[in-house]
């Protein structure tokens, strides 16, 4: 389900930053990158995702299904591997976690070079408002599987 978004070469990577990730409670889990805090919580039917940092406060709903085919794509990309050689660099982007208003809210993007894999977390999905933050593998990692349970959840009684 990851889109491939290849946008060419990619220079050498940077190291990525510190982040802390924190559990609140059975239901929430609460991400902090680069001074932006992402919030996931369950709600009777939905999830929440709140997204604060660089004085700006998003809150989007997300449908169950749309989170966990969410988690999953966004799992895929932790399967990367580094290039054998310059022709393998790549930008692979996993699709945004579209909001029950069909607007964007998150996205991930692997950078792909013989160095290594890099990981940006991605803000907003309109090309004009667009942020980028260079982000761990544990972040990536994390914020799928809180995202995987919280769809579960959060999931409508059959």
């Amino acid at each position: 389900m990851a889109a491939d978004d290849r946008s060419g070469p990619v220079s050498g990577l940077s190291s990525s930053p510190n982040s802390s990730v924190r559990t609140e409670g059975r239901h929430s889990a609460t991400f902090e990158v680069l001074g932006w805090r992402f919030e996931l919580s369950a709600s009777p039917g939905l999830a929440r995702l709140a997204i604060v940092g660089d004085e700006a406060r998003y809150t989007h709903l997300v449908e169950p299904r749309a989170l966990a085919a969410w988690a999953i794509a966004a799992t895929k990309l932790l399967s990367l591997r580094p290039a054998d050689s310059a022709r393998g660099r790549a930008a692979i982007r996993a699709p945004f976690l579209l909001d029950r208003e069909g607007r964007p809210s998150i996205a991930f993007e692997a950078l792909v070079s013989e160095q290594g894999v890099g990981y940006r977390l991605l803000i907003g999905g309109d090309a004009t408002a667009l942020t980028s933050l260079v982000t761990t593998v544990d972040v990536v990692r994390g914020m799928a599987q809180a995202a995987a349970g919280i769809g579960r959840v959060v999931q409508p009684s059959r």
